[in-house]
């Protein structure tokens, strides 16, 4: 799993809170080198900041691609305030800092008191449960300790309600399950259990897509405007992007739309109102700040507007391709993108990270960046039909899917499907998260392995996702 870096811009302006302050000298040390790279991060001097990276860390990044990812990555996420010292333990200190979502930073020094080790994430409350989460889990055999060791720790730290763990290994299907449907309900979920599964949905779309261009509807050389109104087709800055890189996340257009604050009635529902007007009113406007297909920047509207191209070619609506073109050939019949009032009686109850019940997303046109539920029996079945053993009725598709369209040693992409570029094998993988859900799905070619977690809560379900595949590679 690759770290994931940040930038800070508060220049100390706000100060890091007294609540805990470090108190043994190593661990001062360790404050007094975060403190330096918060401020060098916040005056975009990533050369400084690498001055203060030790030997190991310089081995595992090199100076220029930690130059390329604070340019082109960490100075866009700002701000961050709050900064708490919580603790250290084995020489790593972690602070908890605020965002658009809680995050913790962790750090620690090699002998020589430069950076070894340096990581966002998630902010995860470490404390233990009081009253351990049922499971199934029988704890037998290997596999099963193995997933029970990462799975537990996660399970049985505050904050998590459930999870639902399905694994293809060495030619068999297993499932695991963890915690409750709903918190309190003493209901442990089952195999069918639905959950959001979020960006995975992303997946499915590129899937779509590869059948448009096997069908020789489209190729994904062809410009967008080929398929948007011709009010908004005019628009220069439009004209260079292709169908590839709305999927692969090179087309420039932003993370999500400016213009989608303004439709929001609902703060528990940011997508319920953008529709394809709001869309196209925002793509009439767009402003390109760099050439298509040269930059990787993660996209939820070009997704999103993607899924809308799909549904004019096709004359269906996001929902009814996937239920026509996957779900069926794949007799996952509990993968949907609207649910009925059956389905929803066995959807699991999602919680935020603020540990409070919020309800699964509603989507207009950004339906194909998230809108997809599923359980851990439908989404193992899809992933396995991913691999070229099970000959799937999709897999012309899927090859294509499958074929890198973008690579910059830092995120190397198909369509829609991200590798794992730090591993030895070939891993396919897709993450989840809506407001109330973490997914992860993760395929590894070369092993014939898939790992598919679901968990109703905002936390790190979908790095455990990751952990139990590098886990389950080493048995």
């Amino acid at each position: 799993m690759k770290l994931l870096f940040i930038v800070i811009t508060c220049l100390f302006i706000t100060p890091f809170l007294n609540a805990q302050q470090p108190s043994s000298l190593q661990e001062l040390k360790t404050d007094s080198v975060v403190k330096k790279l918060l401020y060098f991060f916040a005056n975009k001097q990533a050369d400084s900041a690498y001055t203060l990276a030790g030997e190991t860390f310089k081995a595992a990044l090199p100076y220029q691609k930690w130059i390329t990812i604070c340019e082109k990555q960490l100075y866009g996420l700002m701000p961050f305030t709050n900064i708490t010292f919580k603790k250290s333990k084995n020489g790593i200190n972690k602070y908890k800092m605020d965002a658009v979502v809680p995050l913790q930073l962790l750090l620690s020094l090699d002998s020589l008191g430069k950076f070894q080790a340096f990581a966002i994430q998630p902010y995860q409350d470490d404390t233990r449960k009081k009253i351990l989460a049922a499971t199934d889990n029988a704890k037998l055999t290997l596999l099963d300790k193995t997933i029970d060791t990462l799975v537990d720790n996660y399970i049985n730290t505050a904050g998590n309600v459930g999870a639902s763990v399905a694994v293809f290994y060495k030619g068999k299907d297993y499932y695991y399950n963890y915690g409750e449907t709903v918190r309190d309900n003493k209901q442990l979920p089952a195999k069918l259990t639905l959950y959001e599964i979020g960006s995975i949905s992303k997946t499915f779309t590129a899937t779509l897509l590869a059948k448009a261009v096997v069908d020789k509807k489209i190729s994904l050389q062809n410009a967008i405007t080929k398929y948007l109104p011709d009010s908004v087709a005019v628009n220069k800055d439009l004209q260079q992007i292709t169908l590839q890189q709305l999927s692969n996340h090179t087309s420039g257009l932003p993370r999500l739309p400016i213009n989608m604050n303004f439709t929001v009635t609902n703060y528990l529902q940011p997508y319920e109102n953008y529709n394809d007007k709001a869309m196209f009113g925002f793509l009439k406007q767009f402003k390109a700040t760099r050439k298509p297909g040269e930059t990787y920047e993660y996209s939820n509207l070009a997704v999103g507007l993607l899924g809308v191209i799909l549904e004019h070619i096709y004359k269906k609506s996001y929902e009814q391709l996937v239920l026509d073109f996957i779900a069926k050939p794949l007799n996952i019949s509990h993968t949907k993108v609207v649910l009925n009032d059956v389905d929803k009686l066995n959807l699991a109850q999602g919680y935020n990270d603020k540990d409070e019940a919020v309800p699964a997303w509603i989507f207009k046109s950004m339906a194909a960046a998230g809108a997809v539920k599923s359980c851990s029996q439908d989404l193992l079945i899809y992933g396995k039909q991913q691999l070229v053993d099970f000959k799937s009725p999709l897999a012309n598709y899927n090859s294509l899917a499958h074929k890198p369209t973008f690579n910059d040693k830092i995120q190397k992409v198909g369509l829609g499907w991200h590798f794992l570029i730090d591993d030895a094998d070939t891993v396919w993988q897709h993450g989840g998260g809506t407001n109330g859900c973490r997914t992860m799905l993760c395929v590894n070619e070369t092993k014939s392995i898939v790992v598919a977690v679901l968990t109703n809560n905002a936390t790190n379900g979908d790095a455990l996702g990751l952990k139990l595949m590098q886990a389950i590679e080493r048995l």
